[in-house]
């Protein structure tokens, strides 16, 4: 019994730790910012689905909460801390930034993904509260900590607008929230999401941020030379092993369901997918793109002139609207719309988790591909691109929706997809196929790290994907 206790954690641990790993280095490298944290926020969100056995319908919903979860701590910026720590004179105080950074991103993010988990015992009414909560205190927690400066982890002489408090002090306005409007065992759920979270963002990006500082100690003469990158995948790796270790303390309680209750959820399940069958497709698409055209370009084409407009202005009634600006064009705001899609549109979950998630690598892609002058041809080239190859992971995401072992296809085609794109950006550099006069250090440890890293990682995950849980009778049993 010992041994299959420990062969559970360690199934819990590993699964999420490889998968969001691997997301995390991906997010650094084909889609930066909130929008590129979609993508361990996904993989994340379907491997815990997987492990827990979360039922296709609600697995879905989990996904757009991990995107929404792990989205929304990229809005801090962090460039500038992570700079300090290759200076002895700041080392401590860049370490610290990290610290209390990743914590505050592993706390707001495993409140949410608990959301996700939790979604049919709320209300929508409860949900809608939560985020608009979230959005109240992410405001007053800018205007109390990061617009004044009282604790500053960037550069004081290149000032950056920080959001780590505003973040820190919204999280915890949703979890005092959530404490009154929900039951003691969905709390614990919470709670435990919240607080492993915080640690293993803490300790994660705080401890990957060491990295940076032996890059910095070591001579040039060394080989390897992706420090940054060793940081991310440090970082995902704890992370995701926190959030892991979560779900399994949660197992029982987040689907606390008999034997016989899962047989006849599964004829319904049975019954809701003909009924989703017969959905007409095109709205499915509809939903999508609409979502889209919002989150990627409609809010940041209406606000960000405002937010620009206000900078600088001491006028009441200006600075007003820029900070409603700023709110709105926040990716809190932006995951309220994923999830207010979710609620009233179902079938498109698994098109927001998967496709737009995808579409935003694509984005980055383009930019990259089709470089120069943003004229009339090389924009139309750059839709053109983006449009076609989100159409295909949208149709692939339709057409494993409605077939058998959903969850574990929609994380297999999250993962090769996006993976497919990080090896399209290195092909697309020409340079880095000019290996004459390397050495077999220099190209597995300078030039094909990264890729091996991504190569190695995606292959693991696929595997412990794709295995059997021999653990899920014993969890079963326990409910």
């Amino acid at each position: 019994m010992e041994a299959n206790r420990k062969d559970k954690i360690s199934a819990f641990i590993i699964f999420p730790a490889i998968t969001m790993m691997l997301g995390w280095g991906l997010r650094g490298y084909i889609g930066g910012g909130p929008f590129g944290a979609m993508i361990p926020g996904a993989m994340l969100a379907i491997s815990l689905s997987i492990l827990l056995k979360i039922p296709d319908r609600l697995a879905s919903v989990v996904a757009v909460f991990g995107v929404v979860a792990i989205g929304l701590g990229g809005e801090m910026t962090y460039g500038q801390t992570l700079g300090f720590l290759i200076k002895p004179e700041t080392m401590w105080w860049g370490t610290l930034g990290t610290t209390v950074k990743g914590s505050v991103w592993g706390l707001t993010g495993g409140i949410i993904l608990s959301m996700g988990f939790l979604f049919n015992r709320f209300a929508t009414r409860t949900i809608f509260i939560a985020f608009f909560i979230l959005l109240a205190g992410m405001l007053t927690g800018f205007k109390l900590i990061n617009q004044p400066m009282i604790i500053y982890f960037s550069d004081p002489a290149k000032p950056r607008p920080e959001s780590w408090g505003a973040l820190l002090v919204g999280a915890l306005a949703v979890l005092a929230y959530l404490r009154i409007r929900t039951d003691a065992a969905s709390f614990n759920v919470i709670s435990r999401f919240a607080l492993s979270g915080m640690v293993g963002g803490g300790i994660g990006f705080g401890l990957g941020g060491f990295w940076m500082v032996l890059g910095s100690r070591l001579p040039d003469s060394v080989i390897f030379k992706e420090w940054w990158k060793a940081m991310e995948f440090t970082f995902g790796l704890i992370m995701g092993g926190f959030f892991g270790f979560a779900a399994w303390l949660s197992r029982v309680e987040i689907i606390p369901v008999k034997k016989d209750e899962i047989k006849a959820k599964a004829k319904a399940k049975a019954k809701d997918k003909d009924k989703e069958n017969r959905e007409i497709l095109i709205k499915e698409f509809i939903v999508t793109l609409v979502t889209g055209f919002l989150i990627f370009l409609a809010f940041s084409f209406w606000l960000d002139p405002v937010v620009d407009a206000g900078a600088g202005v001491k006028g009441f009634t200006m600075i007003g609207l820029r900070d409603m600006a700023i709110i709105f064009s926040n990716y809190a705001f932006f995951g309220l719309i994923m999830v207010v899609a979710v609620i009233y549109f179902p079938y498109s979950a698994w098109q927001i988790a998967v496709a737009l998630t995808f579409c935003h690598t694509v984005i980055d892609l383009s930019e990259d591909v089709f470089t120069g002058s943003a004229g009339q041809s090389v924009i139309g080239a750059r839709l053109a691109l983006v449009l076609l190859m989100t159409f295909v992971i949208s149709g692939l995401t339709a057409w494993f929706q409605r077939h058998k072992n959903i969850n574990k296809n929609m994380f297999l085609l999250l993962v090769w997809s996006t993976v497919f794109v990080a090896f399209l950006r290195f092909f697309n550099q020409p340079g880095n196929l000019k290996i004459s006069g390397l050495s077999f250090s220099e190209l597995i440890l300078e030039r094909f790290f990264v890729h091996l890293v991504f190569l190695t990682s995606a292959v693991i995950a696929t595997v412990l994907a794709i295995k059997k849980p021999e653990y899920l009778n014993e969890i079963q049993s326990d409910r």
